[in-house]
């Protein structure tokens, strides 16, 4: 469900109107926002950030509304305000000053009660202690070859899960996490999870002091393997022995009414796990939306479909078990070694259809194949994740009238308890795909021109007619609207600013926009992570720009 946005308290909106007003001293060059910290917060709740880098002269601005940042008068450190009901997750933030704009970075907003690290905590015996579960830690690795320590008492089968945000937060690093017993004995290790960063569930065997042990090697991997760490390696460990959400099966709501979800996690009862949740005004099939259930360390990712999501049927291993099912979207699990799941549908000759898998890229771990086999059990088709591609997706078309059978498995036979994913089963839609290279501000000189280009792939034979604007242009800057080619390709869009157009800045959106039975404008993307990115995360591109105006 959508969490409301509401408007900005009277001093909040007086502070930053009044901000905006101010000329920001003159610069030799934009700010560069290496990291903020802590890089992150409880909603409803204020404090003092630190900024690294060269935000000296700088104000942060975020596009989230009820997020704001007001300077303390100390060298870059500002307030941040989080307004109650604002969403939880992954926001951005960017440091202006008259020059410019930094490239964005990543602030989480997270449910859990906060708590700061206190250093030294550098040796396992001499670590921080936590008194109280559950507790969202900022902390840093610094300096180099920094090893962090944490205690915490737990009962005998006392669950404990944890969730690291680290490289989701633009950190340099590949967190490796590990659990010591009351001697000193490692005991349990996690390290990647949906990215580069530890998503775990631990169970003390037995009762007594645990110390939770946090280091990390650079990422980009560099020649040497020792720990990293430096005053930009930031993160955030969210801890909890529940109840806990983790999970919503399925990970899929239909775009109209309520959908029945299942909820797993930690410490959840039959009461706790049962919801049901309507997709946010405006969403359409095909689209991932957020959802943000009582008791969940952060919002979950899931699917909106045309209609109520489909569910497997156990036991569905063996060809004469397969789950009948329409075109349409499917739920289902891969629960253990060796499960596979099988769903039938009933084709025509020369039908064409698609199955599309959805898990990794929904923060579900399961690591997903899939195959398809023709009515008499010959295999016509198999994949599994390739390339930067995180899910497996295929096509095929029917040579024959007959029952033809998807196969959904674990591509290791591993499984998992939360194997969750989603299956979409019908022809290829057509669809537009429209990105930039990357997500870097725009300077644009009065009474000069700028020059944005980027990629328009249209998808399984989509013909519309498309043209490319831009919305939230600053007073006294122009951008018409250009046509894209017809088979797309790389499109590109001129800025004029006008000669005494006012100097400042503002977020801006590309769009693309569609004609024909049903109209509709999707935002153009810009990549975050580059090609350095490892795993998917809550916020992977950003939908707006800075345009300074200079």
């Amino acid at each position: 469900m959508s969490l409301p946005r509401p408007a900005l308290s009277q001093p909040l909106r007086a502070a930053v109107l009044a901000l905006c007003g101010i000329a920001a001293p003159l610069a030799a060059e934009p700010p560069k926002l290496d990291s903020l910290f802590p890089t992150g917060g409880r909603a409803g709740t204020s404090f003092a950030v630190a900024g690294g880098g060269r935000v000296d002269d700088a104000r942060l601005v975020s596009p989230t509304p009820g997020l704001i940042f007001v300077p303390t008068g100390k060298k870059r450190e500002w307030q941040a305000h989080i307004e109650a009901g604002t969403p939880a997750g992954l926001h951005l933030v960017y440091a202006i000053n008259a020059e410019g704009a930094s490239a964005p970075r990543w602030f989480s907003i997270g449910t859990l009660p906060e708590l700061a690290e206190t250093e030294p905590n550098n040796e396992a015996g001499k670590g921080m202690a936590l008194d109280k579960l559950p507790v969202c830690l900022n902390a840093r690795l610094d300096p180099g070859g920094d090893v962090d320590h944490f205690h915490i008492d737990l009962k005998a089968g006392q669950p404990l899960a944890g969730r690291v945000e680290a490289y989701a937060l633009g950190s340099p690093v590949d967190i490796l996490l590990h659990i010591l017993d009351a001697a000193g004995t490692r005991i349990f290790t996690a390290s990647d999870g949906r990215n580069l960063d530890p998503d775990f569930v631990f169970t003390a065997a037995k009762a007594g002091r645990h110390t939770i042990q946090i280091a990390g090697f650079v990422h980009p991997p560099q020649a040497n393997v020792s720990f990293s760490g430096g005053s930009t390696t930031v993160y955030r460990l969210h801890l909890s022995s529940g109840p806990l959400v983790r999970h919503a099966q399925p990970a899929a709501i239909a775009a109209t009414g309520k959908t029945a979800l299942q909820l797993s996690g930690v410490g959840l009862d039959a009461k706790t796990s049962a919801h049901s949740a309507e997709a946010p005004a405006g969403a359409q099939p095909g689209e991932v939306v957020l959802l943000q259930p009582p008791q969940a360390l952060q919002p979950l990712q899931v699917r909106v479909a045309t209609t109520t999501p489909q569910l497997e049927k156990e036991p569905n291993q063996e060809r004469e078990q397969a789950t009948a099912v329409q075109p349409g979207v499917v739920a289902g699990l891969i629960a253990s070694r060796g499960d596979i799941d099988r769903f039938a549908v009933t084709l025509k000759k020369g039908d064409k259809l698609q199955a599309s898998l959805w898990a990794r890229r929904l923060g579900l771990p399961l690591d997903a194949a899939l195959r398809v086999e023709d009515p008499e059990g010959k295999v016509l088709s198999e994949v599994a994740d390739v390339g930067e591609e995180a899910d497996p997706t295929l096509s095929w078309t029917a040579a024959a009238d007959g029952v033809y059978q998807i196969v959904v498995s674990d591509q290791f036979q591993l499984g998992e308890p939360d194997g969750h994913y989603v299956l979409e089963i019908g022809p290829a839609q057509p669809g537009v795909e429209a990105l930039l290279t990357d997500a870097k501000p725009i300077t644009l000189e009065r009474g000069k021109t700028a020059s944005l280009k980027l990629t328009v792939k249209r998808l399984n034979g989509h013909k519309e007619p498309l043209v490319l604007r831009v919305a939230g242009l600053p007073a006294g800057v122009h951008a018409a609207e250009v046509a894209v080619p017809e088979k797309g390709g790389e499109v590109e869009l001129k800025l004029q600013a006008a000669a005494n157009a006012p100097p400042g800045g503002a977020l801006v959106c590309l769009q693309v926009w569609s004609a024909g039975d049903r109209p509709r404008v999707q935002p153009v993307l810009a990549p975050l992570r580059g090609e350095d990115r490892r795993g998917t995360s809550l916020l992977d591109h950003a939908e707006t720009l800075w345009l300074q105006v200079r």
